[in-house]
């Protein structure tokens, strides 16, 4: 029987922020390599579907539908492995996916061609649309790569729902705050409680993840101005210190097992 891999470990935790921090990177450097097409943040790209449909702008429905097709196939495929993985009691399945990733941002920031003001200069040219799929798809197998920690349900390429669940906990550690305050405990009590309150420590985590999203956009639109897609190294060389660890200490896996097993 295989040693477990515990949902919530420091190690685990820093590669979900890392995560994310790219997820914010790769977004950012899609939008505005791509003609504002995003290729993590799927939600953006259905309205701007939704609207190009509405106005019968078929160029647009294409480019849009084409980085959301290609992000839902990846994920799909990136579960299928780590289930499969799973069932054969593969660990360490985090660095195949998270090379996979790493190779196919490598691959874009070589291939791409001549960028006229930081862009892509054609929409509907075949290279156009290999290069949104080359990066949604990369997103897609980030998605699926981490997405439980514990109870919590965890997407390190967009934070809409990260936002919302930090509004939540955050609000249950308020109400317990209040609540020991009620009971009498002092304020001291009830302010050193909150390092092992189990909501403020979500909330404090989900924040976080907010702040490497941001973070990661705003290092992406600074780096590409100074280096264009070569600043796609950054993401690379953190992918590659994420492989490492995951080798030394799982990251993805255990989760599908316990999945599977209900």
């Amino acid at each position: 029987m295989q040693e477990p891999v515990h949902l919530i470990t420091p190690h685990r935790i820093a590669a979900a922020l890392l995560l994310t921090g790219i997820g914010g990177f790769v977004d950012a450097i899609g939008w505005l390599t791509l003609l504002e097409v995003f290729t993590a943040n799927m939600s953006g790209n259905s309205i701007h579907l939704g609207m190009a449909t509405g106005q019968l702008d078929f160029l647009d429905v294409r480019r849009f539908a084409c980085a959301i097709f290609t992000y839902v196939l990846a994920l799909i495929l990136t579960r299928v492995v780590l289930e499969t993985a799973g069932r054969a009691g593969i660990r360490r399945i985090a660095a195949f996916t998270l090379t996979v990733e790493a190779t196919l941002l490598l691959v874009f920031a070589h291939i791409a061609p001549p960028l006229e003001h930081g862009r892509m200069s054609s929409q509907s040219s075949p290279v156009y649309f290999g290069m949104v799929a080359m990066l949604a798809f990369a997103m897609g197998v980030q998605t699926a790569t981490l997405t439980h920690l514990g109870p919590l349900t965890v997407y390190t390429t967009f934070v809409t729902g990260t936002l919302t669940k930090f509004a939540e906990s955050l609000t249950r550690a308020l109400f317990w705050m209040h609540d020991a305050r009620k009971s009498g405990k002092p304020i001291s009590h009830v302010v050193g409680g909150l390092g092992s309150q189990v909501d403020a420590l979500e909330s404090g985590f989900l924040l976080g993840t907010w702040i490497c999203y941001v973070t990661g956009a705003a290092l992406a639109t600074a780096a590409k101005a100074a280096w264009a897609l070569r600043a796609l190294y950054i993401p690379i060389a953190v992918l590659g210190c994420l492989v490492l660890l995951d080798l030394a200490r799982p990251i993805a896996g255990r989760e599908v097992r316990e999945q599977s097993a209900t």
